[in-house]
């Protein structure tokens, strides 16, 4: 339950404390003396979003912290799930710096809005006027359901079931789409690599095929120069380069005795006679190898052309690089087949989390189907105690043809509060008296199933007066003997009823105004109960009148 509530510099609120004990804490104010702020710097702790026009003091941060007595609740494992020390009194605490920059904090340990905002929710309750409205809603009528029935554990299954298949059709379609376009594509690439693959290029063939291009193109040039050559070397010619070395070396021969130099250039001589007879042979073999052969030019050049075809129509300047392409594109073509594969794959893991989340989906319909009767019974008992002894509730679940976040089912409230009279859609045939009796009927029997320790009620009691008033009030007080029940309210009638009673009220300090509030005891609240009755001008008729409905609150 919720103990203290701190306030520091939020909206007009400067600085504000409040403490709670069990039972009904009622709080009432005038129009526009800070009953909603009250509620927004708390609903800070409970993990909404922060606006950055909250600060009362643009210099000074805002604070809000709240202090909850959380023991005999199951909340251990949430402690050591998100690495939090446990304790009894826990303080959930939010900051907004000068900056509008948030920070959430539970026992002083900094932690993210959805953790604060997941523990805040295990706690309180708030129910507001804009709940009432929220009545015409099929999701907040099936959460109303699934509270009764307990299903928060089968719903988070559920939950995380129905987003894994999202994600996984998302990436089938995806998929299924690359296939789509691939197979486009797929008949250029396979065109390609089979004209690549036919032309069987090797990396170093384009240099050797111009090369022997350039060599069968001048063959009888070639073959000229090369005979001429072999001819002025040939060792059985007369008066050749080598017959007259040979005439040098017999000279130097003569000479070989002489001295060791004589004897270095006998040798040099002899080398480059062996080495000059050698070139001739080779230059002999090469006139001979030189063939002039214009069938194999024609099939070189056809060759060459093939080549620089390919290279300009795929737009590369090498065999190497047309080789690549041959190869990445192949390579896009077995990725192809994969992708198919992965599709196939893909189909049937979506098509068995669609049969798990179906599943999940039913038990859900079967779970709420279960708790219809006794919900409607138990609502209906509440609605009597309320002052609508002939309403009557009916529950219709209506299956749905598409998995929603929610399940499959859309649920419909019908009511009638008069007999002979069929029910018909709530939103459409209540008033606005009677929503509100309707939503606090339907909250007294999910409070307790939710095994929640404080709800709070932010004037529901829109469209209440009198006899009904006082039946409001009574359940509200009835609820607070198992729950802590917090409610603002205009009602003289409820507000009578509280074990505890603030008044929030607005002043001016210092220049500016501000919000503040005071617990009301004995003929103050005699006084705040009576002016709710008859205006600012409290008469003694009124004081009496106030007595009374305190007294009968006793």
């Amino acid at each position: 339950m919720l103990r203290a509530l701190q306030i520091e510099n939020y909206a007009l609120i400067r600085s504000l404390e409040m403490a709670f004990n069990q039972g009904l804490t009622v709080i009432t104010g005038e129009t526009g003396a800070g009953k909603s702020i009250l509620m927004g710097a708390l609903s800070l702790i409970l993990g909404t979003r922060a606006e950055t026009d909250v600060l009362h003091d643009k210099t000074r941060k805002c604070i809000v912290e709240g202090l909850f007595d959380i023991e005999g609740l199951p909340l251990q494992d949430f402690f050591k799930q998100n690495d939090l020390d446990y304790q009894p009194a826990t303080t959930l605490r939010r900051e907004i710096n000068e900056h509008g920059k948030s920070r959430a904090f539970i026992n002083d340990t900094p932690v993210t809005l959805a953790t604060l905002r997941a523990l805040a929710s295990a706690l309180i309750d708030i129910h507001s006027q804009h709940q009432n409205l929220m009545l015409r809603d099929s999701a907040f009528r099936l959460r109303i359901l699934d509270q009764y029935a307990c299903n928060g554990e089968l719903q988070d299954q559920y939950r995380q079931k129905l987003s894994k298949l999202r994600q996984l059709e998302r990436e089938y379609q995806e998929l299924k789409q690359q296939c789509a376009d691939a197979a486009l594509r797929q008949e250029f690439l396979q065109f390609t690599v089979d004209e690549l693959d036919k032309a069987q290029l090797q990396p170093d063939e384009q240099e050797q095929t111009e090369q022997m291009i350039r060599v069968l193109s001048h063959a009888e040039e070639i073959k000229g120069h090369l005979y001429t050559a072999a001819q002025q070397l040939s060792e059985q010619e007369d008066d050749t380069v080598l017959q007259k070395l040979k005439s040098v070396q017999s000279e130097c021969d003569a000479l070989r005795d002489m001295g060791p130099d004589f004897e270095t250039i006998r040798k040099r001589l002899e080398e480059v006679f062996v080495e000059l007879t050698d070139i001739s042979y080779e230059i002999a073999r090469k006139e001979s190898d030189v063939t002039i052969d214009p069938q194999e030019l024609e099939r070189l050049n056809e060759r060459i052309d093939l080549i620089y075809t390919l290279q300009h129509k795929y737009q590369v300047d090498s065999v190497p690089a047309l080789l690549e392409l041959a190869e990445r594109l192949r390579h896009e073509l077995l990725q192809q087949d994969d992708n198919r594969e992965h599709l196939k794959t893909l189909g049937t893991a979506c098509e068995n989390l669609r049969k798990e989340t179906l599943a999940l989906a039913k038990q859900l319909t079967q779970s709420r189907q279960k708790v219809i009767q006794p919900l409607r019974k138990e609502i209906e008992c509440n609605l009597q105690e309320l002052g609508m002894p002939d309403s009557r509730m009916e529950i219709v679940l209506e299956t749905l043809d598409e998995m929603q976040d929610s399940g499959m089912d859309r649920a419909e409230f019908l009511f009638t509060a008069n007999q002979g009279v069929e029910p018909a859609d709530l939103s459409k045939v209540a008033s606005g008296g009677e929503i509100s009796r309707i939503m606090l009927a339907i909250k007294a029997v999910i409070t307790d199933s939710a095994l929640l320790p404080t709800v709070i009620f932010d004037e529901i009691d829109t469209g209440i007066s009198g006899e009904s008033a006082h039946k409001v009030g009574a359940m509200m007080q009835q609820l607070s003997h198992r729950h802590q029940v917090i409610a603002i309210t205009h009602l003289p009638q409820i507000a009578a009823r509280g074990d505890q009673h603030y008044l929030v009220y607005k002043e001016n300090r210092e220049g500016s105004t501000v919000t503040d509030l005071r617990q009301l005891e004995g003929e103050e609240r005699v006084d705040a109960v009576a002016t709710m009755l008859g205006g600012a001008h409290i008469t003694e008729a009124a004081r009496n009148t106030a007595r009374e409905l305190l007294e009968k609150k006793k």
